[in-house]
């Protein structure tokens, strides 16, 4: 026996399983229910195999699609050093971190049709590979899948759209439009101000024109109710910008809907009256803020489609990924850099540049193994924010961990954005302005106007943050800008629901069709009756008495995470100070709060804490593009 095979053996008789196990229920995201699934997975054995599974249920929970081989730390893999412990505790270790994955390959709880599944070094829960296969399959056979198409129109239409093309300038809204009017399957991914709504609505133009004697059915879906509110508006705003004559604006879809809705909710189940055996009717969907959609959903919602359905992404592959697991757009989106061209074959090059470019060479091969480059749309320049825009410059400096380029936007005094360091003083200061905020719909409540001035002017404002508890989370910030505004006796918030206050809905109610993250504002009606109403997707407004409500939440303050899909007039936010800032902030986040301004962004932080998170890109392990390579 060698030294190391004796060393393991030793270990193993002094490593104590239970003392391990009950710290990792004390001080990880290992809950009782997580053990005793590992256990019946593992067949009640307390051994390598089990701690991955607890390893992998812990990866679930923290919205990963799998457990990646090369991405556990094996030295502390359930992390149990950055607590505090009572004593000493030596961290699980197998015995050869090498052979460990192959001993899974002969575990009865893996394989086809089993509760694990092993593929390219990942371990997944059967459910979440089956999603991640299920897309792989939907978006190559769509990618494929043949089209009737008459380029030479295509080009006419093209051209009529985007007429200002110059020789040394690619206009990527135009490269956008040919990727996606002549393939089954889309991502357009851009930042914000990029034209990914007005690409969309000169898009559906192109394609009812392309398709006029027989329109297709289109279907316009984002994750929630507020993202498809506005996206409605955005696409009947850009309508009204191109002046279509009125047969074929009426054939351009300006109504979009949820996801949740389009599918057919079954109350008190997960499955949804549209699925692979009752198909939606339509001939295109387009899915907006789809950073936002989960793989659970989206898997759902792909094996709905019909077989001969075209599927567009739209969305900002930089943003905060899903909730819930999976991160589908970042996964589909990994190869595009800012100001280069997409990695795009030979073929593809040929065409674009046959659509869009009179046949001269503007683009050129760029080989990738991935299978799905050719249909990735990557919009680059911001029509929003230029180079004398503190937001857009904000946001840039941000997302490309830029240090150089953070320090002089926040020295050069930018119109649009507000950047205040972090202490009492301006922690006070922000809390007082806010309610100055609020303070013009509650105005405008008290003077009797309708619902929907009252909600509009609350939606100019709103203050974000990235924690829930403590001083600087949602939970403290409400309960003070409620007191402020008690205080200047605007609200009575004399018991759990008052006239004029703001809610979000946090949890899901199928049959009154309020979903997570729809906001609602209290008011009185004719009656005076205490009603809160909500302006749904397609605008209309609806009422509830408020012992009907699903739980729900105050918002004049809301997470980063909550406000996606969202836009403000004024956007305020607030990031902890540094010695709370460890966990959780992180590029992605700070990136989304500040794309959340349309006008105005106020920003209250430290500047060491800006720094930290910019160098802090959070990833999520997948295995979508393993499943998307060439080889």
């Amino acid at each position: 026996m060698s030294q190391l095979d004796l060393f393991a053996d030793i270990q193993e008789a002094v490593f104590d399983h239970d003392d391990y196990i009950g710290s990792l229920l004390s001080h990880t995201r290992i809950r009782h229910a997580d053990l005793a699934l590992a256990k019946l997975l593992n067949q009640q054995r307390v051994d390598d195999c089990l701690y991955l599974i607890l390893l992998l249920l812990r990866a679930e929970q923290q919205q990963h699609s799998c457990l990646s081989y090369e991405e556990i730390n094996w030295a502390d893999p359930f992390s149990l050093a950055m607590h505090e412990l009572e004593g000493p505790l030596a961290p699980w270790q197998p015995h050869n971190a090498g052979t460990i994955w192959q001993q899974l390959l002969q575990h009865p709880a893996v394989g086809d049709g089993k509760p694990l599944v092993l593929f390219a070094d990942k371990l997944y829960l059967s459910r979440l590979a089956s999603y991640e296969a299920l897309l792989a399959e939907r978006f190559l056979q769509m990618q494929q899948q043949p089209l009737k198409l008459d380029e030479n129109k295509l080009i006419q239409l093209l051209e009529n759209y985007f007429p200002d093309t110059q020789a040394d300038h690619i206009d990527w809204q135009k490269v956008a439009c040919a990727m996606a009017a002549s393939t089954g399957f889309c991502v357009i991914t851009g930042g914000p101000g990029t034209g990914k709504t007005t690409t969309v609505t000169k898009l559906l133009a192109i394609l009812q024109s392309l398709y006029f004697e027989a329109p297709l059915t289109v279907k316009l879906v984002a994750p929630t109710g507020k993202a498809a509110a506005r996206l409605s508006e955005s696409i009947l705003g850009a309508k009204a910008k191109l002046g279509l004559d009125a047969a074929l604006s009426d054939l351009i879809v300006d109504h979009a809907q949820t996801i949740h809705r389009l599918l057919g909710v079954i109350p008190q189940s997960n499955q949804y009256r549209h699925n692979q055996f009752n198909p939606l009717h339509l001939d295109l969907l387009i899915i907006d803020e789809a950073s936002m959609v989960d793989l659970s959903l989206l898997a759902k919602l792909v094996q709905a489609l019909p077989a001969h359905a075209r599927l567009i992404l739209l969305g900002d592959k930089d943003q905060l990924a899903s909730v819930d697991t999976g991160s589908v757009m970042s996964d589909l989106c990994q190869e595009l850099t800012l100001n280069t061209q997409p990695n795009y074959s030979q073929k593809l090059c040929d065409k674009l540049n046959k659509l869009c470019f009179d046949k001269k060479p503007v683009l050129n091969e760029k080989q990738s193994e991935f299978a799905l480059s050719d249909s990735v749309a990557f919009l680059q320049k911001s029509h929003r924010f230029n180079s004398n825009s503190g937001i857009g410059q904000l946001a840039l400096a941000v997302n490309n961990n830029d240090r150089p380029l953070l320090s002089q936007t926040l020295q050069k005094g930018y119109q649009d954005i507000t950047v205040l360091g972090l202490n009492n003083e301006q922690y006070l200061a922000l809390i007082e302005r806010a309610a100055d905020n609020y303070s013009n719909y509650l105005e405008l409540m008290h003077e009797g106007r309708d619902a929907q001035e009252i909600h509009y002017a609350f939606s100019q404002y709103q203050l974000l943050a990235a924690l829930r508890e403590g001083p600087y989370g949602v939970e403290q910030l409400n309960k003070r800008i409620e007191q402020v505004l008690y205080a200047r006796q605007l609200i009575a918030p004399t018991s759990r629901h008052y006239a004029g206050q703001p809610i979000m809905v946090i949890e899901n109610d199928y049959q009154l069709k309020l979903f997570n993250g729809d906001i609602g504002i209290l008011l009185l009606d004719e009656q005076q009756q205490l009603k809160a109403t909500f302006i749904d997707e397609q605008g209309s407004f609806r009422s509830f008495y408020p012992a009907r409500l699903p739980r729900h939440e105050n918002v004049y303050a809301m997470t980063i995470h909550k406000s996606q899909g969202s836009e403000f007039a004024h956007t305020a936010m607030i990031l902890p100070p540094i010695q709370r800032a460890s966990v959780g902030i992180n590029r992605q986040l700070v990136y989304t709060g500040i794309t959340r301004a349309k006008k105005h962004f106020e920003l209250v932080a430290q500047e060491q804490v800006i720094f930290n998170a910019m160098q802090k890109s959070v990833s999520r392990s997948s295995g979508l593009r393993d499943r998307l390579m060439k080889n």
